[in-house]
């Protein structure tokens, strides 16, 4: 059919037979193209996704290791508050010890003072009664002398006076 043609004109029906030929091939390369950024678009989004993927599995590793280490933390808080509770109370029952040991020192001193008090009263009297023993002593003493030495003239008065009437019955 292209033989009965002129030639310039079967060039260009070549022509644009190849032209049409390369259109298509151009729009199938395009459609590939377009095909082949569509996968890769897919590729990097599937890519994106497990990157993502990996990153919150990472994330929700720590968040459970977080959690491990504030749920030991609150464990060691809540032995820490528990021993400082009962540091607390040993410590309020130690002042209150030390407060009725201070009582009954302050008791005691008190009853200390008493007694020195007393005992240095009771030495007061003693040595009181000590020279009033002494001074009773020595005046029973002279009493005693003077006793005896009345007794002795007494004596020698009574001798003194027996003689004498002897000798006035002597004489009468």
């Amino acid at each position: 059919m292209y033989r009965s043609a002129p030639k310039e004109q079967r060039d260009k029906v070549q022509l644009m037979a190849a032209e049409r030929k390369s259109k298509a091939e151009l729009e199938e390369l395009r459609q590939r193209l377009r095909e082949l950024e569509e996968r890769e678009r897919r590729d990097s989004k599937k890519m994106a996704d497990e990157d993502a993927l990996r990153r919150m599995r990472a994330a929700e590793e720590q968040t459970e290791a977080l959690q491990k280490r504030l749920s030991v933390a609150k464990q060691e808080e809540e032995a820490l508050l528990s021993e400082m509770d009962v540091t607390g109370q040993a410590f309020e029952d130690m002042q209150e010890q030390n407060i009725r040991l201070m009582q009954q020192l302050r008791e005691k001193d008190d009853a200390n003072f008493k007694l020195m008090s007393e005992r240095i009263k009771s030495n007061q009297i003693h040595k009181l009664l000590k020279e009033e023993k002494e001074e009773l002593a020595d005046q029973l003493l002279t009493l005693r002398t003077q006793v005896g030495c009345d007794t002795t003239r007494h004596v020698n008065l009574y001798y003194h006076n027996e003689q004498i009437g002897k000798v006035d019955t002597l004489l009468f």
